[in-house]
């Protein structure tokens, strides 16, 4: 069955996403050690606001490839159709069945995981915005405790590092679009099925962008 290797992650959007990935992780082992662990609460705290530092930037270059990017920046590849959400489905069942069932075929984001990445990117920045705002000793907004919110947003981001990584992984080994290595390359490969011919001697051919498309939908 022919190959085809396309390129799909742009080169601003792999740096915000293994920033962003190496920030996440290093702010909750460190938020972690400063709620439970009393006698590294200082040496936490400051590596804490290091990897803030490094989440900040790398979160607003992926806001704004979600509003000013081309073809999978843009925030339009995560939304959900009637296609996409169809292949949602299929997922879930992929989940559900331990990889049992078929895994569908998508371009470039995950039709089930687009929207969730929208709304992680939203907690992203309200951990960012009530962090700083706590440095500040600013402790409520409207009523509303910074304090509990920020706890929120620490809870809600680590489930979905946690669910994240065993997903992205059972994707690589079931599925044929090198999910790891296309975060890493910027490309990511698809199988292109063989024509079926009509006649002895005829085959109908399939463009690239025919396939792109049918993915796409």
């Amino acid at each position: 069955m022919p190959v085809s290797r396309i390129r799909v992650w742009s080169r601003w959007l792999r740096l915000s996403h293994w920033t962003m990935a190496l920030a996440v992780f290093g702010l909750l082992a460190s938020g972690w050690l400063i709620g439970h662990a009393p006698t590294l609460r200082s040496e936490a705290g400051e590596f804490h606001s290091i990897f803030a530092a490094l989440l900040i930037p790398a979160l607003l270059v992926r806001i704004y490839l979600l509003v000013l990017g081309q073809g999978s920046d843009h925030i339009s590849d995560c939304e959900p159709n009637r296609h996409r959400l169809q292949q949602a489905g299929q997922l879930l069942l992929f989940y559900f069945s331990l990889g049992r069932l078929p895994l569908p075929k998508w371009y470039a984001h995950n039709p089930l995981w687009g929207p969730i990445y929208l709304a992680l990117f939203f907690f992203l920045a309200l951990a960012a915005l009530s962090g700083l705002a706590l440095q500040r000793e600013i402790a409520f907004w409207g009523g509303i405790s910074l304090q509990h919110l920020h706890q929120l947003s620490y809870l809600l981001i680590g489930w979905f590092a946690l669910l994240h990584i065993p997903a992205v992984f059972s994707h690589d080994a079931a599925g044929e679009g090198s999910d790891i290595s296309g975060m890493v390359s910027g490309f990511r490969t698809f199988h292109v099925e063989r024509p079926e011919q009509k006649a002895a001697g005829s085959t109908q051919s399939v463009s690239l962008e025919t396939l792109r498309r049918s993915l796409r939908k």
